[in-house]
């Protein structure tokens, strides 16, 4: 059994039980899972807004932004792709859990697709938590609405406004609770999937009752997983730049100085997601790190208005495609890192809300386990009966 503090050291071992092959990978897969279902929804957006799919992928490529003045349908289906890639990601992190459960059990030997088998099993079960907290918010903010409505009424509208601040008052303070337990069960109902092996009800109630009763460790041991894991993908997020970076430099020197590999260069950044607001306002020592300062980066600016063809584009787009699995893996990593230290975080929580060891009850796997050792052993016995 891996050793256990139950206490807020638990959580900064995110980086430590997170390196771990067989997580990244299933965090990997649900990553590309989720990825196709956004591409597919958000292609569908932007045709349903009447942009032909060649216009499409000449504009955005492999990240179509939401379409705008084009009516609530067409942005409608690109935040349901957005919402739906979360929920695999979600499903993914049940899998994440479950190999983490089952390592801090002391069973190493615990496969990625059986985790991956078992999170599909629980994706009901997963999926119902967000939902159904999603439901709540939608409701308390319909009350809000009707209420508005109401005290626009002429006549009894000023009195109706007048009498209706504390009811008000009262149900958007219940919808901020639904939306801070919304928030929370994306990263700790796939925990309580992984440990206890819960229906998704069981899962709503399990956030609700650690928030409720223990709200202080619950967002200091949320807050200590994330910081982990932020700094540990920073830090491979800043090798894997610096190596870009040295790649880049030493493929310059074999092609030269000329157009070609700049252009190509630029051909591949044009298949790439923009740069989120919080990385470019970061200073050049934290991002993009020392070691693109120490192997500075072509500017590739100027070369994207050249057009590539023939063996250029082909090398462009398959380029391009690398890096994003790049991305992929250092996105992976901290997917895996963030559900290590929230399935820590959470065995923590759950011994100090209800006095429960769970890592002392048996699962499926023990079962299966108890069950061959008894086969195995009523088998000896019977050989040596007969002999």
């Amino acid at each position: 059994m891996s050793e256990i503090y139950y206490s807020i050291r638990d959580p900064w071992r995110a980086p430590r039980l997170g390196a771990s092959g067989k997580k990244m990978w299933v965090a990997f897969k649900s990553i590309i899972y989720g990825y196709f279902v956004y591409l597919l929804l958000a292609y569908a957006s932007h045709m349903a807004a009447g942009t032909p799919p060649v216009t499409i992928w000449q504009v955005f490529h492999f990240f179509p932004g939401e379409p705008v003045y084009s009516g609530w349908f067409p942005s409608l289906l690109w935040n349901l792709g957005l919402v739906a890639s979360i929920l695999v990601v979600m499903i993914g992190s049940t899998g994440i859990v479950k190999l983490t459960y089952r390592q801090m059990k002391g069973d190493d030997f615990y496969g990625a697709s059986d985790a991956w088998k078992y999170a599909l099993e629980r994706s009901r079960s997963t999926v119902f938590a967000p939902l159904m907290l999603t439901v709540l918010f939608g409701l308390a903010c319909l009350s809000l609405w009707l209420l508005a409505l109401v005290s626009r009424i002429p006549g009894v509208g000023p009195v109706v406004l007048g009498l209706s601040v504390v009811p008000a008052f009262f149900v958007a303070a219940f919808g901020i609770y639904m939306l801070v337990l919304l928030l929370l069960s994306l990263i700790y109902v796939p925990a309580v999937m992984g440990t206890t092996g819960d229906d998704g009800p069981e899962g709503v109630v399990q956030v609700m009752s650690l928030l409720w009763s223990l709200p202080w460790r619950t967002l200091s041991y949320t807050a200590a997983a994330f910081a982990a894991s932020a700094v540990a993908t920073w830090l491979l997020a800043v090798i894997a730049m610096g190596a870009m970076a040295l790649t880049v430099n030493i493929f310059s020197l074999v092609y030269g100085y000329g157009f070609e590999f700049p252009t190509i260069l630029a051909g591949m950044m044009t298949y790439l997601p923009p740069e989120p607001a919080i990385l470019s306002s970061l200073p050049s020592w934290l991002w993009p790190g020392p070691f693109v300062e120490l192997f500075p980066l072509l500017d590739t600016a100027r070369m994207a208005t050249w057009n590539l063809s023939g063996i250029g584009a082909v090398e462009a787009f398959l380029g391009g495609v690398s890096i994003l699995i790049v991305i992929g893996m250092v996105l992976s990593f901290w997917v895996s890192c963030l559900m290590s230290g929230i399935t820590a975080s959470f065995l923590a929580l759950r011994r100090m809300k209800d006095g429960e060891v769970l890592l002392e009850w048996a699962d499926e796997v023990d079962e299966l386990e108890d069950k061959a050792a008894a086969r195995d052993e009523s088998a000896g016995m019977k050989k040596e009966t007969e002999e």
